[in-house]
């Protein structure tokens, strides 16, 4: 199964994308997504905008920024494409490209694209992938440099929320609003949170330990970044 945005991954080789640009102007791609993956690193920019909460996954929990309310909705996206934050998360940033793993001695990661992205093109617009003598430009490199950063940020995730799980800290739970100009009420659910009065509970080798790791300072900026949802639900 692709990962969420991808439609038509190709490894990029100067053999097949030597006059290939990506013009990085529309987000449309991410208009149906009301959650979004991040990264452990991005904690501390997406607390301002987004709410950080976590959801269940396959072996454990993910951290996710809430970008909308409902499912199929974004917003922010607006109708002409454009990112509404000032904080883009890595994980739309890093769209089209991507990397997949090759099973070899080496164990190196392949850079990817989808070529089904309204911004890749052969007409010159945009950022070039190679140069005319078939040599990755530095956009191509730093794009690289990016994915592997990405790649490592994410494998955190895990060591993080598995360390949040062994502690008992995550608790499902809802999030609401009732507009005052209609009395109706809009609900969110399906995620999990840290519970404040187990943290606080926690005995003191617990929290040196979290501590010492920085799980604790990413634990008071996911509850920091819970304020956020009131400006989701009066967007």
């Amino acid at each position: 199964m692709l990962p969420m945005f991808y439609q038509q991954l190709s490894a990029v080789s100067s053999a097949h994308h030597n006059d290939f640009n990506v013009d990085i102007a529309d987000y449309s791609f991410a208009a149906a997504a009301n959650t979004i993956p991040v990264g452990l690193s991005e904690f501390g920019q997406l607390l301002f905008h987004y709410p950080i909460v976590f959801m269940s996954a396959e072996n454990g929990y993910v951290p996710v920024a809430v970008v909308g309310t409902e499912a199929g909705e974004n917003l922010f996206v607006d109708g002409q494409g454009q990112w509404l934050a000032s904080y883009l998360p890595a994980y739309v940033r890093r769209y089209p490209f991507t990397v997949a793993s090759v099973s070899d001695q080496n164990s190196t990661l392949t850079v990817c694209i989808d070529e089904s992205y309204s911004g890749c093109n052969r007409e010159g617009r945009g950022e070039a992938l190679f140069t005319d003598a078939n040599e990755q430009t530095d956009y191509l490199q730093k794009t690289s440099q990016f994915l592997q950063q990405f790649e490592l940020d994410f494998r955190r995730n895990k060591i993080f929320t598995d360390k949040l799980t062994d502690l008992g800290l995550l608790e499902s739970t809802e999030a609401t609003f009732i507009a005052e100009e209609t009395g109706k009420g809009r609900k969110l659910d399906g995620f999990f949170v840290v519970n404040r009065e187990r943290l606080k509970k926690l005995s003191a080798t617990d929290l040196d330990e979290l501590n010492r790791s920085g799980a604790l300072e990413l634990i008071y900026q996911h509850l920091a970044s819970l304020s956020r949802f009131s400006h989701l639900f009066n967007t």
